[in-house]
């Protein structure tokens, strides 16, 4: 018995030893293929073979050339200017407010805002008592005159008939004189008559009346409230602000205008400068500008007005440029993108901004030699105009940068490191 279970002792262990040595060759297989899965995760022998490193230079393949984009660094003048807001205005020179010349009420309106009325069209007609008073004024300077003048026709009466009984001795030479007196007094109070009416006939030129209506009153004699106003030059009825049957006060006032009468054929653009730009800014100086209407069409002009002082609100400083608007694209009110231009500055290298890679605040491109070897060589920056970069240092004009694939490039590179 003894025996009999030794013997099975004897065949357990090898059993056991090759179970275990069966266990080790698999880990020992599952580690070698790890470790190919591994370095093959690591290493791209294709990168190797195309990407060879010679006195710091990079040489590529053919096909990795057709993948990148290599364009010659280009001279390029960057203005130096900043932007701010602005808005279009009406040019104040060639625009007028119209107040009514008395209190009244309105009775009759004749334009609307948009219409183009002609210097000397009627705008509006008011109801003024002011305009009676004045008829009856000139009514009465009008009796005045025309007494004086008879006055004068008696008196030049008399003195000839004087004159020819003094010759004929007839009557005295005191006669004579008092008859050459009375005449001499009544052309002076002719003469009075006349200004009192010019001056009556003024004031109804303020009223409103024209030469041919004050004509035919002073034919006719018939009173009426009407005061018509008319437009004082030719333009556009940029604004209304009276109704039918509305009540307006006389002159201005502290009350809104009438009507605002302007040319647009010509308008200001008017921009906000920032406190810390205004040293920058001087008459002269180019401006350009954009509006949403034309947001691809930039307008340019010269600054023509710099406020004496900052607007003590917005603490910006207004300055102001002219420009055409014959075909009307520029409205009043229309909100614009001002950029004011300080210096034009001189020509300087300057590379497109997809070539430039940034490390922090480190600026590199790659340059391509004239072995088609390319090389990572830094640069140091300055302006930009949305478009190419300036290159102060690194750079110089004629040589050839990769624009498109510089950040494939880099990462191929990083990979291999």
């Amino acid at each position: 018995m003894r025996r009999l279970a030794s013997l099975r002792r004897a065949r357990t262990i090898p059993r056991a030893v090759i179970g275990l040595t069966t266990a080790l060759a698999v880990v020992v297989m599952a580690a070698v293929v790890l470790g190919i899965d591994r370095g093959s995760a690591t290493r791209n022998p294709a990168l190797d073979s195309e990407i060879k490193r010679a006195d710091g230079k990079l040489h590529l393949t053919a096909s990795q050339w057709g993948t990148l984009t290599v364009k010659p660094v280009e001279q390029h003048a960057f203005r130096s200017e900043f932007r701010t807001e602005g808005k279009i205005a009406i040019d104040q020179n060639l625009s007028t407010r119209v107040f009514a010349p008395y209190a009244g009420r309105v009775t009759k309106l004749m334009a609307a805002p948009g219409d183009h009325v002609q210097k000397g069209q009627l705008l509006f007609v008011i109801a003024a008592a002011d305009s009676v008073d004045a008829q009856k004024d000139f009514l009465v300077a009008l009796t005045s005159r025309n007494k004086a003048a008879s006055q004068v026709n008696l008196a030049q009466i008399v003195e000839r008939r004087m004159s020819n009984l003094a010759k004929d001795k007839a009557a005295s030479q005191r006669e004579w004189q008092e008859a050459q007196a009375n005449l001499t007094a009544a052309e002076n109070d002719s003469r009075s008559a006349e200004i009192a009416l010019e001056a009556a006939r003024n004031r109804l030129r303020l009223v409103g009346k024209t030469d041919a209506e004050i004509d035919a009153f002073e034919k006719t004699g018939t009173l009426t409230p009407d005061a018509p106003v008319y437009a004082p030059l030719a333009g556009t009825v940029l604004q209304r602000k009276v109704g039918p049957g509305q009540y307006v006060s006389a002159g201005a006032g502290d009350s809104d205008p009438a009507f605002l009468v302007g040319d647009t054929s010509k308008v200001w653009v008017v921009a906000y400068v920032r406190e810390a730009d205004v040293a920058k800014v001087r008459i002269g100086e180019r401006l350009t500008f954009k509006v949403m209407t034309r947001p691809d069409h930039v307008f340019e002009t010269r600054i023509d007005y710099v406020a004496p002082s900052i607007d003590p609100d917005s603490r910006r400083l207004l300055v102001r440029a002219s420009i055409d608007n014959a075909d009307g694209l520029l409205k009043p009110e229309m909100f614009a993108s001002v950029t004011v231009v300080t210096s034009e500055g001189a020509p300087t290298p300057a590379a497109p901004l997809e070539a430039v890679i940034y490390e922090g605040s480190i600026a590199r491109v790659w340059v391509v030699g004239d072995d088609q070897s390319v090389e990572l060589r830094q640069i140091r920056l300055g302006q930009s105009d949305g478009r190419l970069i300036q290159v102060l240092d690194g750079l110089r004009p004629g040589e050839k940068i990769v624009t498109r694939g510089s950040l494939f490039i880099d990462r191929m590179t990083s990979s291999q490191g």
